[in-house]
């Protein structure tokens, strides 16, 4: 059997474990910190009338 998956760009090989025990495959994976969302400025749009 093959199974793959994308984990990301920031994850590097050696940061990964796995263990087979008991026909249970377990994946360690890091969380990688979520890139925090840029401030947008507030544009308003003048309406007539």
């Amino acid at each position: 059997m093959n199974r793959s998956f994308y984990i990301g760009e920031d994850v590097k090989q050696e940061d990964i474990h796995a263990k087979y025990e008991n026909g249970v495959l377990r994946l360690s994976i890091p969380k990688t910190e979520q890139k925090k969302p840029e401030i947008e400025e507030k544009k308003y749009i003048a309406i007539e009338g």
